[in-house]
């Protein structure tokens, strides 16, 4: 039972860290969750804002993110 804990937990893992390559940033947040933007804005209580792209290249959804989160600029 523990090993199937255990796979099953690294196989969230490594597919919740895909990235598809096409845009500029990945945001990590505390949970373990990415997003992909273009760009993004800080506010002044320490949050962030950017759109995350759909697949019909429309500007996306409006995301809101506060807290614990790390940027990577990948391009």
């Amino acid at each position: 039972m523990k090993k199937l804990i255990l796979i099953l937990t690294a196989v969230i893992v490594v597919s919740s860290c895909e990235y598809s390559g096409n845009h500029k940033y990945v945001i990590y947040d505390n949970r373990g969750i990415t997003y992909e933007c273009d760009f993004y804005n800080k506010t002044g209580d320490g949050c962030i804002m950017f759109n995350e792209p759909s697949e019909d290249n429309t500007p996306g959804t409006p995301t809101i993110l506060c807290g614990n989160y790390s940027i990577r600029k990948m391009k």
